[in-house]
């Protein structure tokens, strides 16, 4: 009896190493593409990598892209690492050719000839040129790592189950002749987004079939998924019914898939990624797109916002700098808070009077404003202004005081109504009343930064910086680290809100808050 159990169990064993080891083993075939170096290429690369793959193979604290588990997927299929895509030559890419990389990225198969967990992109030969632009420019993200990555086994029932969902077969496509359609606000480049470079329908569609984007259940949403702190997400619904994306203006659907803020101020939850290289053209074809596809009902738990026809986002989603506090006094910058120097970051209102200080080489300043260092005055306000401009043109259409000192350029004062004096200053408002705890938790970072929580120490570390670095790190994250997964909070906070809430997190409030749920 013994010899037989052992003998089922040592039987089981070697079915499930054997099915980890060849439930990959496929043929595909090499793209015969080189990378795209050239500046326009690189850029539209980075736009790419930032989006669809850096979440991925840049992990935690991790400076370069040299891999990282992925713990988004369900524990019960295997382990799984993403690879090292930095430039070492034996842990990472360095030797690898640009056709062994395309045929990663456009068949999902390893080098090894292994059919991976991560998705295959059918993106143009273009596009994908550009990418392996971008993974050849010496962008820092690659430097030179020798640490290789653990390599990705399944499970027994995991890779019983992928070979069979799979058909342990790549998609048949083309290896060369893919286009990419013209760049336009069009259903067809919304569809080629939403497919094939962003593979929005992979991750918003139940299932692992390799198929499943092409039945009724595309963009449905329920794709199984873990949170950063272990907990199971599913994807959202993000089909124009009202279980969806109902009632999500334009603006709405920008902020969200760019920012990674939802209409009512929260966070995306992960592992959804940030588009941030998303420009308008390709954001309206995107939205278009989705919206041409047919409703599909499915009320995914903790999916959210929904909204309705009559559906009022919050106000404190749309407070800007210049807005009113929650004291009712005009909000100002970090540097007002901190001295009484005045940065200027703030817009004028319509109609407004303000006072501008410009000094401008080889510029124009735009018609029918005038600006300050980081703002603007709008259409129609009255302006003084002192420029030393060289080579520049004021503003035509506001009233303007102009004192000019010019080198190979004209002021036209004879078209320009003048003021007789500037705008009386008003006095330093007092700082907004902050809730900063609640803010904390409303914004959703207590999720990645509470304690026991991924990034706690994280920002343990950033509270080292400034208040002012800390602020624009707050607001605009995207512009230290382009593919941070971390959420632009600018449109949602004003500067001095901000650098109340910095220095709370500064003062260690974080540790107060109960330890995150694993």
């Amino acid at each position: 009896m013994r010899r037989e159990v052992r003998g089922v169990v040592r039987s089981m064993v070697l079915a499930s190493v054997w099915l980890a080891g060849c439930a990959g083993t496929v043929k595909a075939p090499y793209p015969k593409l080189q990378a795209d170096t050239s500046p326009a290429a690189i850029a539209r690369g980075a736009a790419i990598f930032h989006a669809s793959c850096e979440s991925c193979h840049r992990g935690g604290d991790n400076e370069t892209a040299s891999g990282a588990p992925l713990h988004e997927l369900p524990s019960y299929m295997g382990k799984f690492h993403a690879s090292n895509l930095t430039s070492h030559p034996t842990a990472g890419i360095g030797s690898a050719t640009d056709e062994e990389l395309a045929r990663v990225i456009r068949y999902a198969v390893s080098r090894d000839g292994r059919l991976m967990v991560m998705p295959s992109y059918g993106m143009g030969d273009k596009d994908l040129a550009a990418v392996l632009g971008f993974l050849r420019s010496g962008h820092p993200l690659f430097t030179p790592d020798p640490t290789p990555a653990p390599r990705s086994e399944f499970s027994f029932i995991g890779g019983l189950g992928f070979r069979i969902i799979t058909g342990n077969e790549p998609i048949p496509r083309p290896p060369l002749g893919i286009p990419v359609p013209e760049k336009a606000a069009t259903l067809e480049y919304g569809r080629y987004m939403a497919h094939d470079v962003y593979d929005c329908a992979s991750c918003h569609t139940p299932g692992f079939s390799p198929r499943k984007t092409e039945g009724d259940e595309v963009f449905s949403g329920g794709m199984s998924f873990k949170d950063p702190e272990g907990q199971d997400v599913e994807s959202s619904n993000i089909t124009f019914h009202g279980t969806g994306l109902a009632h999500w203006t334009l603006e709405d659907f920008t902020r969200a898939v760019k920012d990674g803020i939802a209409p009512d101020g929260s966070a995306l939850r992960s592992p959804m990624p940030r588009f941030r290289g998303m420009d308008a053209v390709e954001a309206q074809a995107l939205y278009d797109y989705l919206r041409s596809v047919p409703p599909k009902k499915n009320n995914v738990d903790g999916a959210r916002p929904r909204l309705t026809a009559n559906s009022v986002r919050p106000t404190w989603v749309t407070k800007l700098d210049g807005a009113e506090s929650e004291d009712g006094s005009e909000s100002t910058t970090v540097a007002e808070a901190a001295s009484a120097t005045t940065t200027g970051t703030g817009a004028a209102s319509h109609g407004s009077a303000t006072t501008v200080a410009s000094n401008t080489a080889g510029g124009t300043m735009p018609q029918g404003s005038a600006t300050t260092v980081a703002g603007s005055a709008t259409h129609g306000s009255a302006a003084t202004a002192a420029s030393n401009t060289a080579g520049g043109a004021t503003p035509h259409g506001s009233a303007t005081t102009v004192t000019s000192n010019t080198a190979a350029g004209t002021t036209s004062p004879a078209t320009t109504p003048v003021a007789s004096s500037p705008a009386p200053r008003k006095p330093r408002p007092a700082a907004p009343k902050v809730d900063a705890p609640k803010l904390f938790t409303q914004l959703g970072c207590a999720g990645c930064h509470a304690p026991g929580a991924r990034y706690h120490e994280q920002l343990a570390r950033a509270s080292r910086r400034s208040d002012t670095e800390l602020v624009r790190w707050v607001r605009n994250p995207e512009q230290f680290q382009p593919g941070t997964p971390m959420p632009t909070y600018a449109d949602l906070l004003d500067e001095r809100t901000a650098l109340a809430l910095v220095r709370w997190v500064k003062s260690g409030g974080p540790a107060t808050l109960a330890p995150a749920a694993h």
